[in-house]
């Protein structure tokens, strides 16, 4: 099942003014549980 996010992502692609960050384990420097968060959705995909 596709999440909300994604669609809305994919749907709104190319809309002027809009736009979307995806980040990675690398930008998470603050908390150790974030990262392991972010590795478990990379893992997911």
């Amino acid at each position: 099942m596709k999440s909300g996010l994604e669609e809305a992502v994919h749907l709104l692609d190319g809309v002027e003014g809009i736009s979307a960050v995806r980040f990675n384990v690398a930008d998470v420097v603050r908390r150790d549980l974030v990262a392991k968060i972010v590795s478990a959705y990379d893992n997911a995909k």
